[in-house]
């Protein structure tokens, strides 16, 4: 196949793209999810970007991973919408910046602040990075089912997991109400925004981001509850997506 018949970086080809797509970070957790689906099969796996087909009670969606940082996951979300997405949800994981929200709980993202390095690449700064409402409504409706506790708040992408030497403003963030804490969020809604592509992100929460921001190797979830809180986002997050 020739390469200009290839999304970039995904290395698959346009046609098989889906409307409705779910994004996650880790390629093994796109792997994992993609057993859920009806007649499943992996389009491809190229670096990070592995691409999966098949269908949710009967709808077609495609998964794709889009690995660690908003860089990376930029090229793939944009890759994705040049391909024919229509909508893209994130299922991921985050650490918590406040005291309601636990390990094994879930977020719904409303908006995520702008840390990440990338997303003021493609707007401006002072540009908003928020969750299409219809998406976020639609999560909010298939949480009602879930066992567990699901939040609903505005998040921070950050764009490092070590520490350097400059510091960062997340516990200010958190003080004025942030939630949670991840890496790739607030490049979903900015390209969501420019493309005119509903966007949304559901988050397992895995441990206190506020605790391990000076030592990253502290951060150790349990994998058992890790495991629980991100089938629990899948269960919600298929249904929605279907929904949208």
């Amino acid at each position: 196949m020739s390469e200009e018949n290839l999304l970039p970086g995904i290395r698959v080809k346009k046609g098989d793209i889906q409307e409705r797509i779910l994004v996650c970070g880790d390629p093994f957790r796109a792997e994992a999810l993609a057993k859920r689906l009806e007649s499943s099969c992996c389009l491809q796996k190229a670096r990070e970007y592995w691409t999966y087909q098949g269908k949710w009670q009967g709808i077609p969606l495609t998964i794709c991973s889009h690995g660690v940082g908003a860089s990376g996951a930029m090229l793939a979300f944009i890759s994705l919408i040049k391909g024919g997405a229509k909508a893209i949800l994130r299922l991921g994981t985050a650490g918590t910046l406040c005291e309601k929200v636990r390990p094994g709980d879930l977020v719904i993202a409303t908006a995520a602040a702008k840390e990440d390095g990338v997303s003021n690449i493609y707007a401006p700064s002072s540009f908003p990075a928020v969750a299409d409402f219809s998406v976020t409504a639609a999560l909010c409706e298939r949480s009602k089912k879930s066992p567990c506790h699901v939040h609903l708040g505005p998040i921070v992408t950050q764009g490092a997991f070590y520490g350097g030497v400059m510091p960062t403003n997340t516990e200010l963030q958190a003080k004025a109400g942030a939630i949670a804490l991840e890496m790739e969020t607030a490049a979903l809604f900015t390209a969501g925004s420019i493309y005119n592509v509903k966007t949304g992100a559901i988050l397992a929460i895995d441990g206190n981001a506020l605790a391990v921001l000076d030592s990253a190797e502290s951060h150790d979830p349990d994998p058992e509850l890790l495991k629980k809180a991100v089938s629990d986002c899948a269960d919600i997050a298929f249904d929605a997506l279907i929904a949208i």
